[in-house]
């Protein structure tokens, strides 16, 4: 029936065209929201990495403080001499 008024097909092309630019950006965002809720563990995750960071600063930490100790007990060793 459409297709029988004057600029019937021009519509259904304005229809699809306005379907495909303003539809499957929506859709698109929503299966992301979607996939993103479902997937929760993200804060679990997280967490552990922060704990892995905090580790690893504290080793980078002692290891400094070790690399400083040795170099003031050479320079102590030194002004002996």
């Amino acid at each position: 029936m459409l297709l029988q008024i004057p600029g019937g097909p021009e519509l259904l092309i304005i229809l699809l065209v306005l379907a495909l630019l303003v539809g499957v950006p929506v859709v698109l965002v929503g299966l992301f929201l979607v996939v993103r809720s479902v997937g929760g563990d993200g804060d679990d995750e997280v967490a552990e990495l922060k704990g892995r960071i905090e580790e690893l600063e504290a080793e980078v930490a002692a290891g400094s403080e070790a690399a400083s100790n040795e170099v003031s007990v050479g320079d102590e060793r030194r002004e002996e001499e």
